[in-house]
């Protein structure tokens, strides 16, 4: 349209307003402005797809969050654990749970130490096995001289080098040879004088020396187990007595005329068996160990008197009813003179009034 053909207001009449109105040209589908997309509906599907996407990135959003809140919590967790005692155990060598107080450290301080002295011992024990040899003898109840003289290389007839000049030391060992066999000491000079006499002192002393060296490295094998053994037989025999003692506790109503009530017999057992030291004591062995005089007395005068309590006690009985007694009659006599003086000033006395129960 040309400018210069605009309408102008003054060319509008008002036929042209309730008439056909101005004639307008036709306008033209407007284009779609650059730049301005034109917004379309998109098919379900693809919808679907957009919203599992975002579903799913969610989801994952989610996962990783857990994760981190696991990370830190752990690494919290490794933060909290991490404590002054663990560090130093940690660093030691060694594993235990204490608390990170004063009272957790000196605990552990003395478990460390405890098993850091056991660590050394086993690693001489390892280096020396006749340390170890010597310390299981005496563990097991064993004398430690007897064990010294067992192992002295002095009396070892192994370690012996007999030479044949020395004919002194061959007979000391044809004399233990003789004497080990049984055999009394004219046999043993006879038999020396004619090993020396034919010219056999030395080999017959080598032989001998030889036979009681392997009968002594048996005896040193064996000193070991032996004392074990011995030993183990001892607790077994200990164990069957201590059995004895809780059956006729357990079963016994009284125990030399003296009843010993139901609810104590487990305290009573424990107070005979039960250790309450490091040594091995039990409160029945201290009780005796710390009692007085009189106390070992009395039980040991019970013990002469063969447990007859029922003889004790009855005398007991009868000589507190004489002092009683005694004691009642010399009331008495105070009583009557003191009425009798009453009487004399008073003759409305009542003898009723006497307490003549014996």
């Amino acid at each position: 349209m040309d400018p210069n053909e605009k309408i102008q207001l003054d060319d509008i009449t008002f036929d042209d307003v309730i008439g056909d109105g101005v004639a307008m040209e036709a306008v033209d589908e407007i284009d779609p402005i650059e730049g301005v997309t034109e917004e379309v509906e998109k098919p379900e599907s693809e919808l679907e797809n957009i919203e599992d996407n975002e579903k799913e990135e969610s989801e994952e959003q989610e996962v990783e969050e857990k994760e981190v809140e696991e990370k830190d919590k752990d690494t919290e967790e490794v933060e909290s654990d991490s404590t002054v005692v663990s560090e130093i155990l940690s660093s030691l060598g060694y594993e235990g749970k204490y608390d990170d107080t004063t009272e957790g450290l000196t605990e552990m301080t003395k478990d460390v130490a405890s098993q850091m002295a056991d660590d050394r011992i086993d690693e001489v024990l390892e280096k020396f096995p006749l340390v170890k040899k010597h310390l299981d003898y005496v563990l097991a109840g064993g004398e430690s001289q007897k064990f010294m003289n067992a192992y002295d290389p002095t009396l070892d007839y192994n370690q012996i080098e007999l030479a044949e000049d020395d004919s002194r030391s061959q007979k000391a060992i044809l004399s233990d040879y003789f004497e080990q066999k049984g055999h009394d000491k004219e046999f043993v000079k006879e038999m020396i004088g004619d090993y020396e006499d034919s010219g056999k002192l030395h080999t017959k002393a080598e032989a001998a020396r030889q036979a009681l060296g392997k009968v002594q490295a048996q005896e040193k094998e064996n000193l070991v187990a032996r004392q074990q053994q011995d030993s183990q037989a001892a607790q077994q025999k200990q164990m069957e007595f201590w059995n004895g003692v809780q059956e006729t506790i357990k079963e016994s109503k009284e125990f030399a005329g003296l009843q010993v009530p139901e609810r104590e017999k487990t305290k009573f057992f424990n107070y005979l068996s039960k250790p309450v030291n490091k040594e091995g004591y039990t409160q029945r062995d201290i009780d005796h160990s710390e009692a007085e005089m009189d106390k070992k007395l009395a039980i040991d005068y019970l013990m002469y008197k063969g447990f007859n309590l029922e003889q004790i006690i009855n005398k007991k009985a009868k000589t507190t009813a004489t002092k009683t007694l005694r004691e009642k009659i010399s009331k008495n006599e105070e009583t009557v003179k003191s009425a009798r003086k009453q009487s004399r000033r008073s003759k409305s006395f009542d003898l009723d009034s006497l307490d003549l129960n014996i």
